[in-house]
């Protein structure tokens, strides 16, 4: 028997979770407080961390699991909206924007050189700009108010989700870790791109060329 769709507070419980994502992510900046870093020793490495922001990583990390409770909570309870997709991808914009900015602001700016700021900074902008990018194209073929969500796309969220965590605790950012992102969400907007102005049947869940088969647009379509 099919599970009716959800009234009340089930009903709107995802978007709830998105908008707790999205004002934890303002939050943030009140939680840099240095009396609340600590020097952390891993025993099993034998490594010492110095003043790692403890209480702002854990609330970093609580923010990310909000962001799969969303998604769980829409399906769990039949509650898909196109208005809940776009506040899901407004929310996982916020936090990446805010974690990564404040992270590079309060503990990792000290640590680069003038070249890897702006190679950073040019990293940031480029993962805002593509989501945006690939909403016009879904806007403007499909009249979609919604973005694609490929395994590409999503693989690259959590990498950023996971080096804005390590560069936090290790005060640091590799340049290793700027690069792969940026491949990543490159790859992620061309292969978004190409399906949305060749699909005929828009798919917001399309998982991505390689994962599964579309059908094409005609050639004459508009």
């Amino acid at each position: 028997m099919e599970q009716s769709k959800a009234a009340g507070i089930k009903k709107n419980l995802p978007n709830i979770t998105s908008f707790i994502r999205i004002a934890g992510s303002f939050a943030l900046p009140f939680l840099m407080w240095e009396s609340w870093e600590r020097d952390i020793t891993i025993p099993v490495i034998n490594a010492a961390f110095i003043n790692v922001p403890v209480i702002w990583i854990i609330v970093y990390l609580f923010l990310l699991f909000t962001d799969k409770l969303d998604g769980t909570f829409a399906r769990m309870f039949k509650a898909e909206s196109e208005f809940g997709a776009a506040l899901d991808v407004i929310a996982d914009i916020v936090v990446l924007v805010f974690g990564a900015t404040l992270c590079f602001v309060g503990f990792v700016a000290d640590n680069l050189e003038t070249w890897q700021f702006w190679l950073y900074v040019g990293m940031m902008i480029w993962a805002v700009l593509n989501r945006f990018f690939v909403f016009i194209l879904a806007k403007k073929y499909h009249g979609k108010g919604n973005m694609v969500h490929t395994f590409f796309q999503k693989a690259f969220t959590v990498a950023c989700y996971i080096a804005i965590f390590f560069w936090a605790f290790l005060r640091t950012i590799p340049e290793w870790t700027i690069y792969t992102l940026m491949l990543m969400s490159i790859y992620a907007t061309i292969d978004e791109s190409i399906y949305c102005v060749r699909c005929a049947k828009y798919d917001v869940n399309f998982k991505g060329h390689g994962f599964e088969k579309y059908e094409k647009r005609s050639k004459t379509a508009g």
